[in-house]
């Protein structure tokens, strides 16, 4: 199936804008600041992030990844002249729209100003969902662990967690079917044993307080745990 998310190139982008970033911040050097001091935000905790849509299961999820309870989330102006930092209701205003107004929780451990995030959310609309075989197909080295939540949902490697979900919205174009909830994290800025679900964790509380403004909860099918990924080759 063919799906709205960011394009090859933008993805490429930004993994290596990060992977670059995080190689930055492990040889220790500097300089390489990406958001001002004032970007960053106040400190606050797991229970504050992403305009406090995080669920218990969230929280602690958020907290292992960080291995803290102390964070920032990315505040300042957009280019089009809308905050920065995530809202649920500007979520919800701009399923429809392009990549660069989406509402982005983006979150820092605290004091981290290596302009690399621990997590990075959006949501958009999207028209179907991947094909979870065509995915296995497309992935020979079996990075791809999957979960049995929405109508599709894997983390691939420490960077990209995807969620597609039964939601239908309407935008100036028409209505779409479902909604894709993205995370995009950067591998050595994560800790715990248990990175991919818990990423899937996070994603899934947001994605649940959002269906829930949607009027959508009962068809998005996001249960209030994650379960244990499936086993591979499971279809």
């Amino acid at each position: 199936m063919h799906y709205r998310i960011r394009s090859s190139r933008q993805k490429a982008f930004m993994v290596l804008r990060w992977a670059a970033l995080g190689m930055t911040v492990a040889t220790g050097a500097s300089g390489c600041s990406q958001n001002t001091a004032e970007e960053y935000g106040p400190r606050i905790s797991a229970s504050k992030i992403c305009d406090r849509t995080l669920d218990e299961n969230g929280i602690s999820a958020l907290r292992r990844l960080g291995g803290t309870d102390d964070f920032n989330e990315s505040t300042g102006i957009t280019d089009t002249g809308e905050s920065k930092k995530f809202s649920m209701p500007r979520a919800m205003a701009h399923l429809h729209d392009d990549n660069a107004q989406l509402s982005t929780c983006t979150v820092y451990t605290a004091d981290n100003k290596s302009g690399a995030p621990l997590v990075q959310l959006d949501f958009s609309a999207s028209e179907s969902y991947p094909s979870r075989s065509v995915a296995e197909d497309e992935d020979p080295r079996g990075l791809l662990i999957f979960y049995p939540i929405g109508v599709y949902a894997s983390t691939k490697a420490d960077n990209s967690t995807s969620l597609y979900f039964r939601c239908t919205t309407k935008g100036a174009k028409g209505s779409t079917a479902y909604i894709r909830a993205g995370v995009f994290s950067v591998g050595n800025q994560l800790k715990g044993n248990s990175t991919s679900k818990d990423r899937m964790t996070i994603l899934n509380s947001v994605s649940r307080r959002l269906a829930a403004e949607a009027g959508c909860a009962d068809e998005a099918r996001l249960p209030a745990k994650v379960p244990a990924p499936e086993v591979p080759g499971a279809r």
